[in-house]
């Protein structure tokens, strides 16, 4: 996985103590739900797509685990199978939305779309679907982010 090579191969330990650490988070949470529990909240903007390249790599590492060898997983292409939900908006810039389907179509991401605000939608998936865990790129600065430490 292309991330994976170039955070490895970068002298920048704060970056790759960074980096270890999401995808410790992800892979962690991989191995504790059924791919089917797990999604991603992708919009297209800088944060989710971060988040995206964090997520292949962390999928990426966790199958890599579950099979013997690298050639098999190789082989497979180790699809992206995390669902991936985007909350299209009616006033979002058309850009926004052109580039989260190009992305999707991209990366062959299985785009389900909802087409509510995020509150109402997501009270609908989970009561359709049994997600346990959402991932959701946002940063510590974000007026609506609330950091624990």
């Amino acid at each position: 996985m292309e991330i994976d090579k170039a955070i490895g191969d970068c002298n920048d330990r704060r970056l790759k103590a960074k980096y270890n650490s999401a995808v410790y988070v992800i892979q962690r949470a991989l191995s504790l739900y059924n791919i089917e529990e797990v999604a991603f909240s992708f919009n297209g903007g800088k944060d989710s797509t971060v988040l995206l390249h964090l997520l292949r790599a962390g999928y990426y590492l966790h199958k890599r685990e579950q099979v013997k060898h690298d050639e098999d997983l190789a082989h497979n292409q180790c699809k992206f199978a995390i669902r991936t939900i985007y909350f299209e908006s009616s006033s979002a810039f058309s850009e926004i939305n052109s580039f989260t389907y190009e992305t999707a179509a991209t990366y062959n991401l299985q785009l389900d779309i909802i087409r509510q605000d995020f509150k109402s939608g997501l009270e609908g998936l989970l009561k359709t679907k049994p997600i346990r865990a959402i991932f959701l790129g946002v940063r510590i600065g974000d007026p609506t982010a609330v950091w624990h430490s």
